[in-house]
């Protein structure tokens, strides 16, 4: 079907668009941003100090080593790029080249604050899922109607919601706080997705929260770690003198007056003192004979566990974080071998994939509205690339298992030839039709030998194994 047969075929029952932008930039009136980044020096107080939770996970995200690899993770495996189908309305396997064509101009101008295209955006919209609790965004249309300006990503903490009547049925309408006052939002072209939201609750769920309780922990025990480390982990010199040779060689009026005695001690011991902080790291002891100087080492019994404090930590923290150990550089220390690594990375991409869908929305959204301004009708697709969390090994053990599959269903006569190299090989016909009764296949269980024919059922049990498959033309024998 040629593509001018949709040009201008609206659909009747479209959504009101409106032109310009409603929301506003998020840093309100602020119009200069300063190249420099301030520092922060006790990084648990100024946490504590912060009563917001999403301005503390933002924080920590920017100056705490583990919930920035955190976030880096996530980012990163969350997009690893997407491809835009555009199908007719009227015939869902004809794809509209020419619309995605210009979809594919819009995307690359998109996001243009940062010049990062759609991939960008879309890595602002996980971000946004993965601290703030939700995805949201504006499309700005044009004052004619007839192209999309920018997508604009719209911070979740703007947002306020209202509870209120629309065509006698109660609605959350949502509000962006602006500095002059609070808009709704309800005429935008705004989308939103929420993170986990609660029932009858339109926000989100902030999935990074327990990570504070968890970092705050953390943090303090290293503090105390700290000092008991400065206090046992370290040689220190154990200085004595002699009290009896001190006060033979009091004068003797000091000797009768006890404060003058007690003052003339303390001097002496600072003296000793100065003289020990002047030494150089090099220097040798040189002392009378009333000094006595020993060097305390390290304590053999441990007052403390350190590595069990440190596994405790890890624990909370990657639960709290969402992020599987190897990925934390916590290698050996929560029992992941190979076997359990890939099955918990699965389990991880598939909670990378719930968030995908949700930014697949928001495009898809943003696409449909592209179409009604550009005129055309279709039917938009986006697809996330397949995050690969196996290993090649296991894939070719997946393909030759699908093959030994649909070899059996075409020699039991349940396909032809044709639809099993479709499914194994993707191509339209098999190369030749072989026969089944040239084909053989041997069967099964534990170690024997595949060659074994015991003259019984070749499906023997549910279990059992397919050892090998090969054709051999009984003619040829």
């Amino acid at each position: 079907m040629s593509i001018f047969s949709n040009l201008f075929a609206r659909k009747r029952d479209a959504p009101k668009i409106t032109a310009g932008r409603i929301t506003t930039s998020n840093f309100g009136l602020n119009t200069i941003l300063s190249p420099y980044r301030s520092r922060v020096a006790d990084t648990l107080t100024q946490l504590r100090s912060i009563s917001e939770t999403t301005a503390a996970i933002d924080f920590l995200r920017k100056v705490h080593p583990d919930v920035s690899m955190a976030v880096w993770n996530f980012i990163r495996l969350a997009n690893q790029g997407h491809e835009m189908r555009i199908y007719d309305i009227r015939n869902r396997n004809n794809r509209l080249s020419r619309v995605e064509a210009k979809w594919n101009e819009f995307a690359a101008r998109v996001n243009a604050i940062n010049n990062s295209g759609l991939d960008g955006l879309i890595d602002q919209l996980h971000l946004s899922a993965y601290l703030r609790g939700g995805m949201g965004i504006e499309a700005e249309v044009s004052e004619d109607l007839t192209d999309i300006v920018d997508v604009y990503p719209i911070l979740p903490q703007s947002l306020e919601w209202r509870l209120e009547e629309r065509n006698n049925k109660k609605v959350w309408i949502p509000y962006q706080r602006q500095p002059q006052g609070t808009v709704s939002l309800e005429n935008a072209n705004f989308f939103w997705v929420p993170t986990d939201p609660d029932i009858d609750d339109p926000r989100g769920t902030l999935v990074l929260a327990p990570v504070l309780y968890a970092i705050d922990f953390q943090m303090q025990i290293l503090q105390d770690l700290q000092a008991v480390l400065h206090n046992q982990g370290y040689p220190r010199y154990d200085v004595s003198t002699t009290l009896e040779r001190l006060i033979s060689t009091m004068p003797p009026n000091i000797k009768a007056d006890p404060q003058k005695q007690r003052d003339w001690l303390m001097q002496h011991l600072n003296w000793i003192k100065q003289l020990f902080d002047s030494l150089n790291p090099d220097d040798a002891f040189i002392h009378f004979d009333d000094i006595t100087v020993n060097i305390l080492g390290q304590q053999n019994a441990r007052s403390l566990d350190v590595r069990a404090v440190t596994e405790l930590l890890d624990t909370l923290l990657l639960s709290g974080a969402k992020q599987l150990a190897i990925f934390m550089n916590r290698v050996g220390s929560h029992g992941q071998t190979e076997s359990w690594g890939s099955i918990s990375f699965k389990i991880y991409c598939s909670a990378l994939k719930n968030i995908q869908r949700g930014s697949k929305r928001l495009i898809e959204n943003v696409a449909r509205l592209a179409l009604q301004v550009w005129g055309y009708q279709g039917i938009p697709v986006f697809t996330h690339n397949v995050l690969d969390w196996q290993s090649e090994e296991d894939k070719w053990n997946v393909k030759l298992l699908k093959q030994q599959f649909y070899a059996i269903a075409q020699m039991m006569g349940w396909i032809s030839a044709d639809e099993a190299a479709s499914e194994v090989v993707d191509v339209e016909k098999a190369v030749s039709e072989t026969p089944s009764e040239a084909i053989r296949v041997s069967f099964g269980i534990g170690g024997d030998n595949p060659d074994t024919n015991n003259g019984k059922s070749g499906l023997q049990q549910s279990n059992t194994r397919v050892y090998s498959l090969w054709r051999k033309n009984e003619k040829a024998q």
